[in-house]
């Protein structure tokens, strides 16, 4: 006998809720209002109905309403509201590196001004003796007298041509304005004129004092007075407890000198056609690479590979600050680490091939009837958040829509999927199997989405290719408008969800058992 199968009709079991109201969902219960897409309607019976809601695409986040969800602590009172702001509209320029501290797991969000203060002091402290003893080891495992290009703590896109035992110099030097802030007209830039100064007037890394070092790391931190004698007493005891955390992580030198190379065959083209980064007198280069180098020595698991220096150079530009973008940058390389390796993009990439069998079987099927169904010509999109595929500042704002999970972790339609998978489980007492939301649910993450939503905006032009390198000639000469993309992925993230919910309510009849009403 087959298992019947107990469905609620589509219209109840999924309510189309104007994203921009969320908020008064939550609060009054009102499901009635309903967004219907211009031009996205199905008929049923008399009735027309949305195919699927989408949000209202808003401004971006402003500084003065970012601190308006601050309370008079400096606590982050709806990290929810943060989230779905984010996702709605991005981040304006000014306000971005305070909400990427944030967003990035840098502070968190119930944290006090004074709290984040300690904290920022203690992530100087800590990687600056993070820093420093890398650099130690790649001395000590030196031939005597090498030159700091020999010992690996320069590179020769760092060394003047006629001088090429001169040290690489100098971090963390900002271009100010006539007020003394950093001038953020299109985003941080470094002085090279002031850097070049400061290099003049320093022979090499090894003579700078710790003092010194700690005053170029503290950038932002006008709060730091080393004069202090209560600040200098909490750096002496912050130090001791990084090099306690420094001594109990063995470096490979080895691995670490395999790392660099490649680090430093990376780092000179790192977006090289914006001009935070064009100059090679100022010392941003010298940062990334710095940046790359103590992340792989501290995180041997990860180490270093190919398109980890793009995503820092996003950081960087943002943060304008080499504390803060390592430790944004090793924030959220945790929680992506798997996607550099082998593994973890393959898995990720047949996410998105079971997504397109869903949302557009038949470009699926064209695909693979041209062996090209591996998708693997989307990589690049997941590994780097579709970085290349934007300019440089659309593609900031991207990363952060897509960083802000606001979708998967508080839409209503959402959180109704986990909520009707687990009725489905108890609504009637006679069914006998308890099943397992389907574990691939939580991974299908809104670049996945996006993923789709692009393949499917060039359909047309996939349609024409028949092998991989008509393929990526496609991909790569993409001209695509950011916010209809941005609305194309989550209206295929609803339809999805819409469907996880009709699949949810099957449930299991065994035989010789009646069921309870």
């Amino acid at each position: 006998m087959a298992a019947p199968y107990k469905r609620i009709n589509s219209d109840d079991s999924f309510e189309f809720v104007d994203q921009t109201d969320l908020l008064h969902v939550r609060l009054t219960g009102d499901h009635r209002r309903k967004h219907v897409i211009p031009g996205k309607e199905a008929q049923t019976g008399d009735q027309k109905q949305p195919l699927s809601p989408v949000s209202q695409r808003t401004t971006p986040l402003t500084l003065k309403a970012f601190q308006q969800l601050l309370d008079g602590d400096g606590r982050l009172v709806d990290e929810s509201a943060l989230r779905k702001t984010v996702f709605l509209g991005g981040i304006e320029p000014s306000a971005r590196r305070e909400v990427w501290q944030y967003l990035f797991s840098l502070y968190p969000c119930n944290s006090t001004q004074r709290e984040r203060e300690v904290l920022l002091l203690d992530y100087i402290v800590k990687y600056s003796e993070m820093k420093s003893h890398w650099k130690s080891l790649l001395k000590q495992h030196s031939t005597p007298g090498a030159s700091e290009l020999e010992q690996g703590l320069v590179a020769k896109y760092q060394v003047p041509e006629q001088d090429t035992l001169a040290p690489a110099s100098t971090e963390n030097c900002c271009n100010q304005s006539n007020n003394g802030e950093p001038d953020k007209a299109d985003g941080p830039h470094l002085n090279s004129t002031s850097c070049q100064n400061e290099s003049n007037t320093q022979n090499n890394h090894q003579g700078m004092n710790k003092e010194s070092d700690l005053v170029r790391l503290s950038k932002h931190c006008n709060f730091i007075d080393l004069n202090n004698e209560e600040t200098r007493q909490k750096v002496a005891f912050m130090k001791i407890q990084a090099q306690v955390y420094v001594s109990r992580n063995r470096i490979d030198v080895g691995a670490l000198r395999s790392c660099l190379r490649l680090i430093d065959k990376d780092v000179p083209r790192t977006d090289r056609d914006t001009e935070y980064f064009r100059s090679s007198d100022t010392p941003t280069l010298t940062i990334l690479r710095e940046i790359l180098i103590t992340f792989s020595g501290f995180t041997p698991d990860v180490g270093y590979a190919q398109g980890m220096n793009d995503i820092l150079a996003r950081f960087l530009f943002v943060f304008d600050s080499e504390v803060e973008a390592y430790w944004c940058f090793h924030n959220y390389l945790e929680k992506i680490k798997i996607d550099f390796q082998e593994e973890g993009m393959i898995n990720k990439i047949e996410l998105v091939r079971k997504l397109l069998l869903e949302m557009d079987k038949p470009l699926l099927e064209h695909l693979e009837n041209h062996e090209l169904g591996d998708l693997l010509f989307c990589h690049r999109w997941l590994l780097l958040g579709f970085k290349r595929e934007f300019s440089f500042l659309d593609s900031l704002r991207v990363f952060e829509i897509l960083s802000s999970h606001h979708l998967e972790l508080s839409s209503v339609e959402a959180e109704k999927v986990k909520r009707k998978q687990t009725m489905k489980e108890f609504a009637d007492i006679g069914g006998v199997t308890r099943t397992t939301p389907r574990e691939t649910d939580a991974e299908f993450t809104f670049e996945l989405f996006m993923c789709v939503a692009m393949l499917q905006e060039c359909r047309p032009a996939l349609f024409k290719c028949t092998d991989a390198a008509m393929v990526f000639q496609v991909i790569n000469n993409l001209a695509i408008n950011l916010d209809v993309v941005l609305e194309h992925s989550e209206r295929l993230f609803f339809r999805y969800c819409k469907k996880s919910v009709e699949d949810s309510f099957q449930l299991v009849d065994t035989p010789g058992k009646k069921h309870r009403r």
